[in-house]
Formats: C-alpha cells, structure tokens, sequence
C-alpha cells in the first residue's frame, strides 16, 4: 500500500532506511551469521530502538503509530534478526505495569541495551508443577518446566511457579547455581529447565497474583497497534513454515492470511493517516480474528508443542504418538486452572511471533 506520509514523516522513513541500510548491510540479509545479528542488535540499542513500543519514561524512543509501523516494516523487509519479543513484549511490559522490587529498572535496562536475552517459562508440567517457597524477599524454586525463546542465548526467564495461595512470576537469572536448561532435538526454540532449590528474590508484582498479571497482559493491542504486531507476525510466521519445510503444504492458507491482512492494513493505515477513529473498533475486532488464526496455523507449523507426550486415538490401530524427546508423563502446555482458552497458545505466540 502507497502511504501518504507527512514531510516529517518522510523523513524519518528515510532516516531508518538509512539506518538499516548500514547496520545490517544486503550482504549479510540472506544468510547473517552470529556476528552480523549481534552487531544489529548493538547498533539499534545505541539508537535506543530496542523496545518501539515502550513509552518514553520506561527506555522507549517515544514514536507515533505512523513510525512504529514504518519502523517494523523496513526492518522485516530488510529480514533484520528477530528481537527478543519475550523481553520486549512480555517481562518489560509486566515489569511496566506491576513492578518487580526496587531495582526491577535494571531488568528494563537489560531489556534495552540488549544485554540479557529472555525466555518464557510459564507453562506446565501436569506431572511436576513448579513451586515456589519462601518469604516476599526470598524464594526457593524447585521443579521443571519447558521454556521457549526466539534465541538459544538466553540466560533469564520469566518462571511462573505455584506458591501457597496460587501462582506467582518470577525473574530468574539462569547463571544461578541449580539451574540445568536443555534445548530440546527437535526444536531450537523450545527447552526445558529444571531448578533444584534456586534461591531467587526477584518476585514481579504481586504473589499469588502470576496468573492474573498474566490474562491482563494478553487482553492484546487495540487498533493500529494491531495491525503493527499482525505485520511481524505473519513475516515470522512464513519464516518459520520456510524453516520446517511446510511451504508446499502451507502455500493457500498463507496466502489467504497475507490477503486479509493486507485488507486490514490498509484500512488501519487509511485510519490514523487520516486521525479518524471511526473504523478503530473495526480494525480491532478483525486484526483479533486474524491473530487467531496465525496463532492457530503456527501451532499447526510448530504441532510438537500441542502434542501431549503420548496420543491415541480411542479404538484406532495406530500406536500412540510420542512428543520427541520429552520425558514420560510430561505436557508441554498443560491446563493451568483460571486461565482462558487458548492462553498458552497465545503466549506462545508472542514470545515467538511477537503477536
């Protein structure tokens, strides 16, 4: 779609253009090698565009949607690496609304200058539930938990863990001593941590209150900033079926998502380029849809994470079905009690696809 931008507006497209044109050169888009990923990620922390979406007082660079969406746009085009969506989307954003201790700013930080990168870790074992026990200043973890991240080098987590009235979330520095991680054979995002009585005192908000924080933080964006984070999305959705090998099998539903996506960008774009409000409840209600059903075909792309360790069907022949490299009894996204449908889908989402 052509966009009607302002001069300012312009500018500032041009500027990024510039920007990524040098800090993530053409020759290192095909194929960018750890150096080339690590340098891009050094140059936008240096600019202090790690986090576009956060507002000024928390570390963001204070954009309007208009740059926002020009911002992803150019950087997905140009195939820039992945930003840490857990850090981005999930801890900053919950550190921003419940805190996290006295020094939970340092997190932010981290977040910002790219120095720690983030994995999600509240999901489930059926069989052996993480638990937290100990006082407001001082925790001990013990159990196993999958954990997922867009990055093999990431060295926190945000650990959802039972305590004694309920569910609670923590920061957890994964250099800490009793903490084992696994990187599952079958997937380079998924992984698996156990925690043998890790003394952590970084609580994030209130205890008992994890899963609550949570379901307020997956309400989702409203409006324009749909269209935003469907755009990310649907490009790292079509990475990821490219990378599995499913284009052949994932051509037409791919196609029918970018179709409705495009449809629904454009009348977001035609929406705040025009400061009108009249079609923003429209475009929420429909970018929601569409999210779901990216959610749903990346879980599809990604089938190991639904999958229960072992699957039959009642009176068939076939045998059961074993999730690779996982251990008996385990369930990856497991029912957790007060959440909504499709929570763990969803979280999954963002932490990958920055949905």
């Amino acid at each position: 779609m052509k966009l009607n931008l302002s001069p300012d507006e312009e500018d500032f497209q041009r500027a990024i253009i510039k920007f990524v044109d040098q800090a993530f050169p053409l020759a290192a888009r095909g194929n960018p090698s750890p150096a080339d990923e690590a340098h891009w990620h050094q140059a936008i922390s240096n600019e202090g565009w790690t986090a576009v979406e956060w507002p000024l007082e928390f570390g963001g660079p204070g954009w309007s949607p208009v740059q926002i969406y020009l911002w992803y746009r150019i950087t997905l085009q140009a195939n820039c690496p992945l930003a840490d969506y857990c850090g981005t989307q999930l801890v900053g954003p919950l550190l921003q609304q419940f805190g996290g201790g006295s020094d939970y700013s340092q997190h932010l930080r981290g977040i910002i200058e790219h120095t720690h990168v983030w994995g999600n870790a509240v999901f489930f074992d059926a069989s052996a539930t993480l638990v937290a026990t100990g006082s407001s200043e001082s925790f001990l973890l013990t159990g196993k938990t999958p954990c997922f991240s867009t990055s093999a080098k990431f060295d926190r987590a945000l650990v959802l863990a039972e305590t004694s009235g309920g569910y609670s979330l923590f920061l957890v520095d994964l250099n800490l001593a009793g903490v084992t991680r696994t990187q599952a054979k079958f997937a380079a995002d998924f992984f698996s941590l156990t925690l043998d009585q890790v003394r952590v005192s970084d609580l994030l908000g209130e205890r008992d209150k994890g899963i609550d924080q949570l379901i307020s933080l997956m309400k989702g964006p409203e409006s324009v900033s749909m269209v935003v984070h469907l755009q990310v999305a649907l490009s790292n959705l079509k990475k990821s079926v490219v990378l599995n090998g499913l284009q052949a099998s994932m051509e037409k539903k791919l196609s029918e998502l970018e179709i409705e996506f495009k449809a629904l960008e454009a009348t977001g774009l035609r929406s705040i380029l025009s400061d009108s409000a009249e079609k923003l409840p429209i475009i929420t209600t429909r970018g929601h849809s569409l999210a779901r059903r990216i959610s749903d075909t990346f879980r599809d792309v990604k089938g190991y994470y639904a999958l229960p360790d072992e699957v039959a069907v009642a009176g068939g022949n076939e045998p059961p079905l074993s999730a690779p490299d996982l251990d008996a009894g385990f369930r990856q996204l497991e029912y957790l009690p007060g959440r909504p449908q499709g929570f763990s889908e969803d979280l999954l989402a963002k932490t990958l696809l920055g949905l």
